[in-house]
């Protein structure tokens, strides 16, 4: 199941925040060794909980396997302060429509149940998930992520199109900073690598709301489309399925 929490429902999804701290905390904290704060188990920054949207994943157990943050560049984000030196011209990527993507995690803790192609699955999804929110409910021009040229080169697999925009040598390790904008050929081609059933909800929002293909086309008969509102769920319709 893939969640979208936003400032509207972090007291909502409370837990679920919980347990993508403590995933983060594994992956950046004990395997990756990176210098991120983490306190009882759970790794969090002064960006969390004020502006920015969390898509996660949730196995059939209830257990948070994935996730991955998003910030628009409008409001405080990395790119203003650990890695302010990454864009020079950072003026010119504060516009609406920006959107800054970090802390992607999977759980690596694998067994007989939870293997790497379910990983690998998860990473789809999520990558899924994150195309499906640009395209359809934010309208996002451009998505922007730190990331090393190791991990540029996996978007590749996942028909995710990128430009480097900088890089730059750290402490002899080579970081990049990279724009993909959401394109329906990479969300169409996402969609057919996870097996994705547009009968059901792709992306579930606060109590229960689902937005899926289906139910957003579904719901504008029983709307009226005189608010701004619903206006904007009538846009989302009519987008969804033009890729």
């Amino acid at each position: 199941m893939l969640i979208l929490i936003d400032p509207s429902n972090y007291e909502f999804h409370r837990q679920d925040l919980d347990d993508m701290y403590r995933l983060r905390h594994k992956v950046f904290y004990e395997k990756l060794k990176w210098d991120v704060t983490s306190v009882n188990g759970m790794e969090k920054d002064e960006y969390d909980e004020k502006h920015a949207h969390y898509i996660i994943y949730k196995d059939e157990q209830g257990v948070v396997r994935g996730c991955i943050r998003l910030i628009e560049m409008t409001n405080p984000c990395m790119f203003d302060g650990p890695f302010k030196f990454m864009l020079p011209d950072l003026k010119d990527f504060k516009y609406q429509g920006y959107w800054e993507t970090s802390r992607v995690a999977v759980d690596y803790n694998f067994d007989e149940t939870y293997t790497i192609k379910t990983a690998s699955h998860i990473s789809a999804s999520i990558f899924a998930a994150a195309m499906h929110f640009g395209l359809n409910l934010e309208k996002i021009e451009l998505f922007l992520g730190i990331s090393f040229p190791s991990i540029a080169k996996l978007y590749s697999t996942y028909n995710i199109i990128g430009a480097l925009i900088t890089d730059r040598n750290v402490n002899g390790a080579q970081l990049t900073v990279v724009g993909y904008t959401p394109l329906h050929y990479t969300y169409k081609k996402l969609l057919k690598r996870i097996s994705y059933d547009p009968s059901k909800p792709l992306l579930y929002h606060k109590h229960s709301f689902s937005i899926s293909a289906q139910n957003i086309l579904s719901s504008i008969n029983h709307v009226s489309l005189s608010s701004p509102s619903h206006n904007n769920y009538y846009d989302n319709a009519k987008n969804l399925y033009n890729y």
